[in-house]
């Protein structure tokens, strides 16, 4: 992976400031709602207000093209936001690790989930870590929107209790599916194409199918449910991202 370039400090031209967010978002080809969410994070200073519009300057363009080329590099938000020196996240990440130490305490049911479910690992001092980084981004994510890290890891908690039945069924009734029509599949493994081990390779392709179609289901109803429940609860500016997820381990 190639290094970024350097990144210019960020000094908006009030006097040249003449985008609405619809026109800069099709400058920079990024969607309205991922432009806000950028700010939201700080990744993106705030337009400048002339009554209720916000308008862009051409500081707004290149900063966002650079994060642009950043993501199709494939550094994810938390990367980016490192290049960028955006303030914030080491407290966020500490505030979550804290909250996950605090449930061996003072949570012993969350604790036990988690640790059941495969969810909790231990650094060499002790200190209790999430072990999946994909669900430490998520929940890292969630505690920067101003969700408690306790609130956090109380519904991660629950939603893997409520998941891991419906995931052995899903695992079950898939893996049968698919191997009754793969002829010889457990009989003949040496005619699989080389490589990994035939049992490997399957179950590697069918968890990236289970999870990749269970994620687009959920953005599905998501982007629908969560805007409007926010818009209920008095968000005047509520919005889902749609960014670029880039797993980097």
């Amino acid at each position: 992976m190639t290094s970024p370039l350097p990144l210019p400090a960020f000094h908006p031209d009030h006097s040249n400031a003449h985008y609405t967010v619809d026109e800069i978002s099709r400058l920079v080809g990024m969607s309205p709602r991922n432009i806000r969410a950028h700010q939201s994070r700080k990744l993106l200073q705030p337009p400048t207000r002339k009554g209720r519009i916000g308008y862009y300057d051409e500081t707004h363009v290149r900063r966002l093209q650079h994060i642009v080329s950043l993501q199709r590099q494939g550094f994810n938000l938390v990367s980016i936001a490192a290049f960028l020196g955006v303030e914030g996240h080491d407290n966020e990440e500490g505030r979550l690790a804290a909250a996950v130490n605090r449930a061996v305490r003072d949570q012993p049911g969350v604790f036990h989930c988690l640790n059941r479910h495969g969810m909790l690992g231990w650094e060499a001092d002790g200190t209790v870590t999430i072990s999946r980084p994909g669900v430490q981004r998520a929940a890292m994510e969630l505690v920067r929107t101003g969700i408690p890290p306790t609130a956090v890891l109380r519904c991660l908690a629950r939603l893997l209790d409520r998941i891991a039945n419906a995931a052995a069924e899903l695992v079950t009734s898939s893996s049968a599916e698919l191997t009754a029509v793969t002829t010889g599949f457990a009989q003949h493994p040496a005619a699989q194409p080389a490589g990994a081990p035939p049992t490997d390779r399957f179950t590697e392709g069918l968890v990236d199918l289970l999870v990749n179609t269970f994620r687009a289901a959920a953005e599905e109803r998501c982007r629908e449910l969560v805007t409007d429940l926010l818009m209920a609860d008095g968000g005047s500016d509520a919005w889902i991202e749609e960014h670029l997820v880039v797993e980097n381990g």
